[in-house]
């Protein structure tokens, strides 16, 4: 956890209905949340500030949430990361059962992320 007490969440997704909406939900769960709208700003991110997770959104133009999964994890194994898709693509691909990472469906639910949020800590506990 970070320091000072909340998780701090990066949300990264190119539609900012989507960021906000998530936002919305982060922020009742306890997380300080910030918002970035490509994969290439979501990694700088994770190299100048600490976070306890990153919710990437799996397609984007650019850079894809599986180029984000797979850069997160070598260069912070230890950083949980839940990939959110509103398609059914890739959904068997074997990056989904790493440990520490989770998939969602848009439209996220806190319910189900609340759970995949649990899941992911516990995973690299």
């Amino acid at each position: 956890m970070s320091s000072g007490g909340a998780r701090r969440a990066l949300v990264v997704d190119d539609d900012m209905a989507v960021r906000d909406a998530l936002e919305v939900v982060l922020r009742a769960l306890g997380y300080a949340v910030d918002l970035v709208s490509s994969g290439a700003a979501a990694l700088a991110r994770v190299e100048q500030e600490r976070y306890d997770v990153v919710l990437t959104d799996l397609l984007m133009p650019g850079m894809s949430g599986w180029v984000v999964l797979e850069e997160v994890r070598r260069r912070h194994p230890r950083l949980p990361v839940i990939v959110i898709t509103g398609t059914g693509l890739g959904l068997t691909d074997a990056r989904l059962r790493q440990p520490g990472v989770a998939l969602v469906h848009k439209p996220v639910e806190q319910r189900v992320l609340e759970e995949a949020l649990a899941r992911v800590f516990a995973d690299l506990a």
